[in-house]
Formats: C-alpha cells, structure tokens, sequence
C-alpha cells in the first residue's frame, strides 16, 4: 500500500490516543493527495530519476480511484475548485478529464495508464516557468515563447532522463500540440501522424485552461469553454474527438452554475436524459437569497429550463461541495 493510500486510509484521532482510524475515502481526498504528490514530484523532478514513472503511476490510480468514487465531484472540482498552484492543478484537471474520456471510450486501465500519465506530464518541459505565466499580464518575452514552443520537445527528453521508456507517454506529450490540419508545433504533424490520444489530452489541456482565470484571462463559462476547445478549421478537428468529448463533459458539466427559467440559480449536479438537461442543485433564488433547503431541479422540465451560464467563481467557497453531493464530496 503506498504511502498516499494509507495517508488516505487513516487519520489521527484524539480519542483513540494519537492511534490510527479509518476514516471514509472520498473523491476530493485522492484529488488533494495526487496534487500534492504531483508537486512534490514536479518540484525536484531530477532527485526522482529512475522511479519517477512508478510516483505517476501511484498518481495515475488515485485519480482512478476518485473516478470510480464520483466522476461528476471529480469534475466540479475543476470548475468550484480552482484554489493552490496552476500548474499542478491543471495537470490534474486534465488528467481527470482524459481518464473519464477514456473510460468512455471503452479503454481499459493498461490503455489508459499511459494517456493519463502523459496528461501529467505533458508540461514538464515548461513547469520552471508555467506558474510565472499564470500570473503574467504583459506579453510573453522571446525566451518565454521560444520555450513554449520547444517545451513538447523539452519534455520528452526530461522524461527519458528520469527513467520513462513508455514509447506512447512519450510520444503524447511530444504530439499533444500538434493539429490534424498541420498547423500544430514542434513537428506540424498532420492527419492520422498524430496519435488520438495526443489530441484527446490537448482538447482538454485547452478546454481546462479556459476555465480558469488567471491575470490575463478571465475563466470562459463552461458552454462557451466546451464550443471554444472543439471549434476550427475543418480540419483541425476530429469529428469523432468532439463527439466523445462532449459527451463526457456536457454543455454544463458539474460543478458549473446555471440559472434556470424560473429564476433560481444552482451548480449542475449530475447529466441528465441529454447533454443539454443536467440535473441541477438549486441554491438560491432568483434575488440571490438562498433557498431554505437545497433541491434538485430537472432541467428537462421546461420551468426548470437552463436560460444562462453564470461564472463558477462567482459562488466558489459560498457553498460547500458536501452541501451538493454529500459525502462523497467530503474533504473538497
């Protein structure tokens, strides 16, 4: 059992005289861990050579694990959740996004491990300078975008040096830029030359990014993020790719707040009958008082409609995630 999974397992309790009891596991929790396991790993990368594949590996099942839990949690934690360091969070979102994607698609764990491991990593190349880019208001300097044209390349490398010999991990961080109508970097790959699942993890490396804000960017609503991540030339987009990728996430995932026809306003819960009707948690009134007690409105039904997308950090830290998904979201 690794080090995180018992982390996980047990806690502290006072009463049991400083001994360990179980306490119930929950999607947040694998999440937090795996970001803070991610960070530590990123942070001195070089001091993990040769057992740096086995750290995401662990890093790999957890977020597995909290998929297995609750995907929908695992999903609002990326719209309500957008407190700690960029980098690190992003990368998990990401890797969130292509695991459940994946699962979607039918692969199994082996198909997926190295997909998801690439989501991780696919910025390693960049990590040095990525959180200062979070936070920059001006333009990039030339050394910054030199570097964020080569970081694919870069992290490639760097992942060989510590110990990745996984051929596909490595070819989809290298390819997770590229576009199928070649206009993509380092290599302006096209067509079929570049692999699914580069392209999978960089509609959800875009998709993530646009829904957080940052110094330059306000974070898109959900809808606008989602037609944004799938829009291009006709060739820059692979028609089968947007499909599922939609169908994982929806016009409004969970964790994105909606007011609805009859004026209350509520965070998504849980897909409904379509991509269109999620179920949706209603919170507060249309004057923004909150309701007496939470409850579920289904959008299908014509007064409980979606007529707008309202920012998630509007309301973020306002409602706690348990008071949406109840235990299952303890810990977020």
């Amino acid at each position: 059992m690794t080090r995180i999974y018992t982390e996980l397992c047990m806690a502290s309790s006072p009463r049991s005289g400083g001994q360990k009891t179980s306490r119930p596991l929950s999607a947040p929790r694998f999440v937090f861990e795996s970001r803070a396991a991610l960070d530590r790993l990123l942070s001195k990368a070089e001091s993990y050579a040769g057992v740096f594949p086995a750290h995401i590996g662990t890093i790999v099942e957890h977020l597995g694990r909290a998929c297995d839990l609750n995907r929908n949690v695992v999903i609002g934690m990326i719209m309500l959740r957008q407190d700690g360091t960029y980098a690190i969070r992003h990368a998990i979102n990401v890797a969130c996004v292509v695991e459940l994607a994946l699962r979607d698609l039918g692969r199994s764990p082996t198909e997926r491990r190295s997909v998801v491991a690439a989501a991780l990593t696919m910025n390693i190349g960049m990590y040095a300078i990525q959180e200062k880019l979070s936070t920059q208001s001006g333009p990039l300097s030339e050394e910054q975008r030199l570097l964020m044209q080569v970081h694919p390349v870069e992290g490639r490398d760097t992942l060989r040096r510590l110990g990745v010999t996984d051929p596909l991990w490595l070819d989809y961080v290298l390819q997770h830029h590229e576009i199928p109508d070649g206009s993509g970097y380092p290599q302006q790959l096209s067509g079929d030359a570049i692999h699914f699942e580069a392209r999978l993890i960089g509609i959800a490396d875009r998709y993530c990014a646009m829904l957080t804000r940052n110094a330059w960017r306000r974070g898109q609503l959900s809808d606008l993020a989602l037609l944004t991540s799938l829009t291009g030339s006709a060739n820059s987009i692979d028609i089968k790719l947007g499909r599922l990728f939609t169908q994982t996430m929806g016009l409004y995932p969970p964790g994105a707040v909606v007011q609805l026809l009859n004026g209350e306003v509520g965070i998504v819960k849980r897909p409904g009958v379509s991509e269109q009707t999620p179920i949706v948690a209603a919170i507060f009134n249309k004057q923004w008082q909150p309701l007496v007690d939470i409850v579920e409105r289904d959008s299908e039904d014509i007064d409980y409609s979606i007529i707008g997308v309202i920012e998630s950090q509007r309301i973020a830290g306002l409602v706690p995630m348990e008071d949406v998904w109840g235990s299952d979201a303890a810990g977020a």
